[in-house]
C-alpha cells in the first residue's frame, strides 16, 4: 500500500537533510509517497511563521519533489462528507461507533483523511486524531514522535 504523509511527518522529515528518517522509519518498504497540497500549505505556513532556514526549506522541497502531490478537488467531497459525518457520530451509514463522543477534526485533517481514503493510501502520521478512522475509512500508521526525535 502506498503512503500519504501527514503534515507532522513532513515537518520531521524537513529536519533530516540526509533523508535517513524517510528511508529507515517512515518508508522502509520504498512505497510511492503521496502528499496532499493541504499539507504543503500547512508546512509552508509553519515555515514562514517560524523563519525556517534555507537548508530546512530545501530539504522539504526535495521531499515533496519526489512525491506525488494531490490537489483538493471535487472528487474528495463525498469522502470528506462521509468522514465528517462519521466523526460527528451522525452518519447514515453507521448505527454504532467504536468511540463514545464526537471527534472534532480540523478541516485540514479532514481533507488529508479524505485523500487517503479516496485513493486507498496508508496515512502515516504522529497524530492520534485519525485513530477513529483506522480500518473504517483508511489505514492509519501512527509513528510515535519519540521514535522520530531519536534521529536528531
Amino acid at each position: 500500500m502506498n503512503i500519504l504523509l501527514d503534515t507532522n511527518i513532513l515537518i520531521f522529515l524537513a529536519r533530516d537533510e540526509k533523508h535517513r528518517l524517510l528511508r529507515e522509519v517512515v518508508n522502509t518498504t520504498q512505497k510511492t509517497v503521496y502528499v496532499s497540497i493541504v499539507s504543503i500549505a500547512e508546512v509552508r505556513s509553519i515555515a514562514f511563521r517560524n523563519r525556517w532556514s534555507f537548508k530546512k526549506l530545501a530539504t522539504f522541497d526535495t521531499i515533496i519533489s519526489d512525491a506525488v502531490i494531490i490537489d483538493v478537488s471535487d472528487s474528495l467531497v463525498n469522502s470528506y462528507v462521509e468522514i465528517q459525518a462519521y466523526s460527528q457520530r451522525q452518519s447514515r451509514n453507521f448505527t454504532s461507533y467504536p468511540f463514545d463522543t464526537p471527534r472534532n477534526m480540523g478541516k485540514n485533517d479532514m481533507w488529508i483523511a479524505s485523500t487517503a481514503a479516496l485513493l486507498g493510501l496508508q496515512l502515516v502520521t504522529t497524530d492520534a486524531d485519525f485513530d477513529h478512522l483506522n480500518q473504517v475509512f483508511l489505514d492509519v500508521r501512527r509513528i510515535d514522535p519519540v521514535e522520530l526525535r531519536a534521529f536528531f
